[in-house]
């Protein structure tokens, strides 16, 4: 009997989802153009040579608020650090407590999360300097606490983007 997709419904059970969005992986680039909260948009591409968290979510997700309190300790300690929060709903009232180092998108027909592959809220990514992804990490809890804080300080350790090693 085949197994059923990882998006397939069992019965009358949730969704079965995937660890990792499928077609985004460690070392691949991203690229997008995101419409920001007010207007304006920002080329993904615009902020190589600074170490990026991406985080496609929602306010009415588990873990939103500690999310964000953990993204405001991270600038704090790497002031290079740019995070992107995009959400659906621009008017999401859960977005006014959010820190203003943060920038805010937002994706209301779902474009960016089918580019992305995004199978679940939240799901972060965080690219080094260079624009690649060094890490994908889903939903919120502890451990995924400990797993974002140790990719942001890997991105902001590595290298900047077209230096040149010396010999």
């Amino acid at each position: 009997m085949p197994e059923p997709s990882p998006v397939e419904e069992v019965g009358s059970a949730a969704p079965i989802m995937p660890a990792e969005p499928a077609n985004r992986v460690a070392g691949d680039e991203l690229e997008a153009t995101i419409p920001v909260i007010g207007g304006q948009s920002i080329e993904l591409s615009s902020l190589r040579g600074q170490p990026v968290l991406l985080e496609i979510s929602a306010s009415w997700e588990p873990g939103f608020v500690e999310a964000h309190n953990l993204y405001t300790e991270l600038i704090g300690e790497h002031s290079e650090l740019e995070v992107i929060v995009i959400v659906a709903d621009p008017a999401d009232a859960g977005l006014d407590g959010l820190s203003p180092a943060f920038t805010l998108a937002w994706d209301p027909a779902g474009a960016l999360a089918a580019k992305f592959s995004v199978a679940t809220f939240p799901t972060m990514f965080v690219l080094d300097r260079s624009g690649r992804i060094t890490r994908v990490v889903n939903g919120w809890d502890d451990a995924v606490r400990a797993e974002l804080t140790d990719a942001v300080a890997g991105a902001v350790a590595g290298p900047v983007a077209g230096a040149v090693a010396s010999p």
